[in-house]
């Protein structure tokens, strides 16, 4: 650990988050339960009202669309306007969506088409959503609790979207098929009043101090260009994910072909890798009061790459779940690292529009990986893909441990930051 990391390092209290980030956080837990209940239920529609087997694909890639059509463009968005006002804005549109596509359900069956056009629409609401809210964060908290602000952030991604939300949103479509709806539409309007409960926040541009949309998203890009420090973090993140995504896509196939286990195996699996992210969505605040910010990254590239290589050599399902523990935790803590990093080192007026690109570099990483795992297994073996990115990760690792200086540096640098915030 080098002498600036420990420079850096915040002191070993508790953080108090305040009252605004706590209603922040509330907000999210909700809307991700009923996120998870959308996201099961909608599958399970889509199947209920067309017999063609590529009727959840059409959905799956309508859902999928907003990210790469509309992410720039939701980054200028989000440094446009006031950050809160239109994470509340658009959580109240989408429960008005939800709650009539609800009724739509209740009166009638409605067709694919409908079913599509549903998860596009609130995967355009998500895509801003999402960026505004990881720019709203730094108004909440100081720089010190960065991790543990996003810890339970993701946290609530992890328990609620990936968790109790599915389980819940399957139960109740079984009961009947507009619940889950119903319920999704009711917890937006939920964390919509919630989101407003939290203010204002800093001033937005005016009017005068807007420029062209396309103008202000190459300032973005530019910006993320010429930032040497957070143009590397853009780069490990494209490549972790890549490599990432390149072993874990295969986990259902080693689960069901390789080890010849039952398919809801793989549902053991899934549910083990939510748990380590979890564990570490939970410890990040107290990870960042025990290690400096760069051991942290290494600890998690060492943790994915050595557990994927691990999982290519396992022959049972136990322990494809234990490592995918280790693999879930790794994969939390970086991104947590990589958000607060991100967080601190960008200018409050541009951070919309960097977090845009940085954002879409790692969804076409991680399409990428998926495709490249499909490819390599194809033509070699299903454990090939697994070592392969583990192997790149190990890679990466190297990497982060000589630009660990360069990362300690960039958290110093922005420390300064912190009277800005508005943490209560």
């Amino acid at each position: 650990m080098t002498s600036a990391e420990l420079a850096a390092k915040p002191p070993k209290t508790r953080p108090q988050l305040g009252r605004k980030f706590n209603l922040l956080w509330s907000a999210s837990a909700i809307s991700f339960v009923g996120d998870g209940m959308r996201d099961s239920a909608l599958p399970l529609l889509a199947v209920a009202v067309s017999e063609s087997p590529s009727a959840v694909s059409v959905v799956s890639v309508a859902a999928s669309l907003p990210f790469l059509l509309m992410s720039l463009h939701a980054g200028v968005l989000a440094d446009r306007t006031d950050r809160r006002r239109l994470m509340w804005t658009i959580d109240a549109g989408r429960a008005v969506i939800v709650l009539g596509f609800a009724c739509w359900v209740y009166l009638d069956s409605p067709p694919l088409a409908a079913l599509a056009a549903l998860a596009f629409l609130l995967g355009c609401g998500e895509t801003v959503f999402s960026n505004a809210a990881t720019s709203a964060i730094p108004e909440l908290v100081r720089p010190g609790q960065l991790d543990a602000a996003n810890g339970r952030m993701q946290a609530n991604m992890l328990v609620g979207g990936n968790l109790i939300g599915p389980l819940l949103g399957s139960a109740l479509f079984a009961v009947a098929a507009v619940l889950p709806f119903t319920v999704d539409g009711i917890s937006f309007a939920l964390a919509a009043v919630l989101v407003a409960a939290t203010g204002r926040s800093t001033a937005p541009r005016g009017q005068a101090g807007r420029r062209p949309v396309l103008t202000e998203i190459r300032e973005g890009v530019n910006w993320l260009i010429r930032h040497r420090e957070v143009r590397m973090l853009a780069v490990l993140s494209t490549l972790g994910a890549l490599a990432c995504f390149m072993g874990t896509t295969m986990m259902v196939l080693m689960v069901t072909r390789v080890i010849d286990a039952p398919a809801a195996s793989y549902g053991i699996v899934l549910a083990a890798g939510s748990i380590g992210g979890t564990v570490a969505s939970t410890m990040a605040g107290r990870l960042s009061r025990l290690l400096g910010r760069g051991t942290r990254i290494a600890l998690s590239f060492l943790l994915m790459g050595s557990s994927l290589i691990l999982t290519g050599l396992s022959d049972s399902v136990a322990q494809v779940a234990a490592l995918y523990v280790v693999t879930g935790f790794g994969i939390v803590t970086w991104n947590i690292q990589a958000i607060s990093l991100r967080q601190q080192a960008v200018p409050k007026e541009l951070l919309g529009r960097v977090n845009s690109c940085y954002m879409l570099l790692t969804r076409i990483g991680i399409m990428s990986g998926a495709a490249l795992g499909g490819w390599i297994a194809s033509v070699s073996s299903i454990r090939t893909p697994l070592f392969v990115g583990g192997g790149l990760l190990l890679v990466l690792l190297v990497a982060v441990l000589f630009l660990l200086p360069r990362m300690a540096a960039m958290e110093a640098a922005a420390a300064p930051a912190a009277a800005d915030t508005e943490g209560e």
